[in-house]
C-alpha cells in the first residue's frame, strides 16, 4: 500500500519489533533521566503527529460512500482532539511550577480577612463542621470575620450561627445563584483579603498561614488550593476500590493545577482560595451569567496582569459526589457551564491573556466535547462490524507500523508524567463512563443553549442499601449488547466474503477494549451502601484510659465520633462499659467500649464518644482536619 509496498511480509515484523524495541529501551532512560523524559515526550509528540499525517493523507475512505466519508472524517477529528489535548497536556506536565513557600510571617502587620462559606441547603452536621474548623484557622481572631452565606435563608443556619458567634448574611432575593449569593456577601464586608470556601470544605488550621504570605507580593490576585475529598468517590466506593485508586479529579486538583501555575493560568475552582479584594473590585466581583463562576473569575484576574498561585498541599478537605448518578449531574453541569464562559468570554479574544494563557483555557474548553470524542471511539467499530461501513482504509501493516508506534508511546509519556496521579487505562474508564451524559450536554450547550437551572450538589446522603441506577447504565446496556450482537455477525461476514480477517482482527480488538470499560461502567452503577459516614484519621497518640498513667495505651485512630485504642496489656472491660480518655490532643472525652478484642499479650477496643461540649468538639475537628490527607490517606467511617 503506497510506500509501504516496498517493504516485504518478511521484513516488515522485523521493522515493528525494532521501533517498539527502542521505544522502551527510551522508556527505562526516560524513567532515570530527566534528559531522556524530555527527549521521550518530544518523541511521543512526533509519532502522535506522523500518525495524524498518514491518517489524513491516506487512509480515509473517500470511494467508499457518503457515510463512510461521515464516519471516517469523525474519527480523524477525534483523533486530532486527542492529539491536541495530548499537545498541551504535556506542555503542563512537562516541568510544574513550584512555587517558593511563603508564610504568613512575612506581613509585618497581618491583614485582615473574610472567610466566605457559601451555602444553600446542605445539613447542619456539614455546615457545623465547616464552622468550627473556620473557628480553628490560626489566625489573629480581631483580623477575621468568619461569614455564612445561606442562600437558603434557613432559620436553623442562623441559629447555629449565633451559637458559634459568626455572621449570617441572607440575601433578599436570589439572582445568579451562588455567584450573587457571594457577590452580595462582599458588598456586606470589608475585610482586605476574602477566604471563599464551599459548605462541605473544612480549612486546616494552617489554611491562612499558608496561604497569605503569597499576597506580600501586590501583583498576586488570588491563591488557589487543592480541592480533596475525605470520602470515596463513586468509582472508588462502588468497584470496591477504596485504597487501589486515588479521587477521579485527584489528576486536575494535584497535577494539572500545578502545570497551569507555571503559566498563570491556574483555575479557580469555585473553593479553598483567597482573594485580594481589590482585584475582586476591579473584575466587578465573581462574574455572573453562567452556571460555572468559577473559570471566568481566574481568568478575568489573569487577564488583568495579576498573578495567580496554586499550592500544591492539601489545606482544605471536603465531600466528594457519592452516587455515580449525581457524579454525572454534576458533571453535566460542568460541562455546560464552562461553556457557557468561553461563548460569553471567549479566552482566544479576552484582552489581556498571554497566548499560552489563551492556548490552556481554550484547550480546557475543547475538553468538555471529550464525550462526544469518546462516543466516535465506541461507535466506529460497531458501525463497521455490523454494517460493514468502512472507516479506514489502510492494511495490517501500514497500521500497525504507524498506529502501534504512536499509542504505546503515548501511553508511556503519560506514565511518566503522570506519576500515580492516573493511570491511562482508567482516563479511558472514566472517559467512557461519562460519555453518553457528557456528548449530549456538549452539543446541546454548544448549539442550543438552553438554560438550565443551578442545583446544588448532594453531599453526605448516605443509602442503607445497594440499588441499582437502570436508567443510569442504560446506555451502556445497550452499547454492550451492541458490541455482543456485532460479535454474533462476524462468522456470516466472513464466510460470505465481505470482511477481511484483518479488519475484524483490528476491530475485535477495538471492540474489546471499549467494553470492558462499559462493563465497569454498568458496575459502577450499583451504587452500594455507605454505612460509614465520617473519616476516619490514622494517629499515634498516647493517652490515658479512665486515668490510669501507667498503662501505655494509644489511639490508633480517630474520627468524630469514636476512635480506636491499643494498649499494651490486655483488659477485663466489658462491651458498652462506659470510660474516660484524655490525650494532649482531644483533652478528656467520655465514651463507652463499642467492641473489643484481645491479640496477643495487646488489647484492642473501640470507643464511642458520649455528648461532648463545643470545646472538645472543636478539638476534634482541628485533630481530625489537620491530619487529613483526603481520602486516598486515611478512612472513612
Amino acid at each position: 500500500m503506497f510506500f509501504l509496498d516496498g517493504i516485504s511480509d518478511v521484513r516488515f515484523p522485523y521493522i515493528a519489533v525494532g521501533l517498539l524495541f527502542a521505544i522502551l529501551i527510551l522508556y527505562l532512560l526516560a524513567k532515570k533521566w530527566r534528559f531522556w523524559r524530555n527527549v521521550f515526550v518530544g518523541l511521543s509528540l512526533v509519532l502522535g503527529l506522523i500518525y495524524l499525517i498518514w491518517r489524513i493523507g491516506f487512509t480515509l475512505p473517500l470511494s467508499f460512500g457518503a457515510v463512510s466519508i461521515i464516519f471516517g472524517v469523525l474519527l480523524v477529528l477525534a483523533e486530532v482532539m486527542g492529539y491536541s489535548q495530548a499537545l498541551v497536556n504535556r506542555l503542563l506536565f512537562i516541568n510544574p511550577q513550584k512555587p517558593e513557600r511563603h508564610t504568613a510571617e512575612e506581613w509585618d502587620t497581618l491583614p485582615t480577612v473574610d472567610v466566605l462559606i457559601a451555602t444553600y441547603n446542605e445539613s447542619t452536621s456539614i455546615l457545623t463542621k465547616t464552622i468550627v474548623g473556620c473557628l480553628n484557622l490560626d489566625y489573629p481572631k480581631d483580623k477575621i470575620t468568619i461569614t455564612l452565606c445561606d442562600d437558603g435563608a434557613r432559620e436553623t443556619a442562623k441559629a447555629l450561627c449565633a451559637e458559634l458567634g459568626i455572621q449570617y448574611i441572607a440575601r433578599p432575593e436570589k439572582s445568579h445563584a451562588k455567584a450573587g449569593n457571594i457577590n452580595y456577601a462582599l458588598q456586606n464586608t470589608n475585610g482586605r483579603f476574602v477566604a471563599l470556601l464551599d459548605a462541605d470544605m473544612v480549612p486546616k488550621s494552617a489554611f491562612l498561614q499558608k496561604t497569605i504570605g503569597y499576597f506580600v507580593d501586590d501583583t498576586v490576585g488570588f491563591v488557589q488550593t487543592p480541592q480533596i475529598f475525605s470520602n470515596p468517590d463513586p468509582f472508588q466506593h462502588n468497584l470496591h476500590l477504596n485504597e487501589q485508586i486515588p479521587n477521579e479529579q485527584d489528576l486536575f486538583m494535584r497535577e494539572i493545577q500545578a502545570g497551569r501555575a507555571r503559566y498563570n493560568a491556574v483555575l479557580h475552582v469555585g473553593t479553598n482560595a483567597v482573594f485580594r479584594r481589590k482585584v475582586l473590585d476591579e473584575i466587578g466581583g465573581i462574574p455572573v451569567g453562567t452556571i460555572t463562576e468559577d473559570m471566568a473569575t481566574g481568568m478575568l484576574i489573569q487577564a488583568r496582569g495579576y498573578q495567580t498561585i496554586f499550592i500544591k498541599e492539601v489545606l482544605c478537605t471536603g465531600l466528594s459526589v457519592e452516587t455515580f448518578t449525581d457524579l454525572i449531574r454534576q458533571r453535566e453541569r460542568w460541562c455546560r457551564g464552562n461553556i457557557q464562559v468561553v461563548k460569553k468570554w471567549n479566552p482566544l479574544t479576552v484582552k489581556g491573556l498571554t497566548p499560552i494563557q489563551r492556548l490552556i483555557y481554550f484547550d480546557g474548553f475543547i475538553y468538555w466535547f471529550f464525550g462526544a470524542q469518546k462516543m466516535v471511539y465506541l461507535l466506529c467499530p460497531l458501525v463497521y462490524l455490523i454494517f460493514g461501513t468502512v472507516i479506514i482504509s489502510t492494511s495490517l501493516q501500514a497500521f500497525t507500523l504507524f498506529w502501534l508506534p504512536s499509542f504505546l508511546v503515548s501511553f508511556l509519556a503519560a506514565r511518566l508524567l503522570m506519576r500515580q496521579s492516573r493511570a491511562a487505562t482508567w482516563s479511558h474508564i472514566y472517559d467512557v463512563a461519562m460519555a453518553p451524559y457528557l456528548s449530549v450536554a456538549a452539543l446541546m450547550e454548544a448549539v442550543f443553549s438552553r438554560p438550565i437551572p443551578f442545583r446544588v450538589t448532594p453531599k453526605g446522603i448516605h443509602e442503607n442499601k445497594t440499588r441499582f441506577s437502570l436508567a443510569t447504565a442504560l446506555p451502556f446496556i445497550i452499547i454492550l449488547g451492541l458490541t455482543l450482537y456485532s460479535w454474533v455477525l462476524i462468522p456470516q461476514h466472513i464466510a460470505g466474503n465481505t470482511f477481511s480477517m484483518e479488519s475484524v482482527l483490528i476491530n475485535m480488538v477495538w471492540t474489546l477494549y471499549n467494553s470492558a470499560a462499559v462493563c465497569i461502567s454498568i458496575l459502577v452503577c450499583i451504587e452500594r451502601p455507605r454505612k460509614r459516614t465520617l473519616e476516619r484519621v490514622h494517629m499515634e497518640s498516647a493517652v490515658a484510659v479512665n486515668g490510669q498513667t501507667g498503662r501505655v495505651c494509644r489511639i490508633s485512630d480517630i474520627s468524630e465520633t469514636g476512635a480506636k485504642i491499643e494498649c499494651e496489656q490486655p483488659d477485663d472491660m466489658d462491651k458498652d462499659e462506659a470510660l474516660t480518655l484524655d490525650s494532649q490532643e482531644t483533652g478528656k472525652i467520655q465514651g463507652q467500649v463499642a467492641w473489643k478484642k484481645n491479640v496477643g499479650k495487646r488489647s484492642v477496643f473501640g470507643v464511642k464518644f458520649s455528648n461532648y461540649n463545643l470545646e472538645t468538639y472543636k478539638k476534634l475537628i482541628k485533630l481530625i482536619t489537620d491530619r487529613n490527607q483526603g481520602y486516598h490517606k486515611n478512612d472513612d467511617e
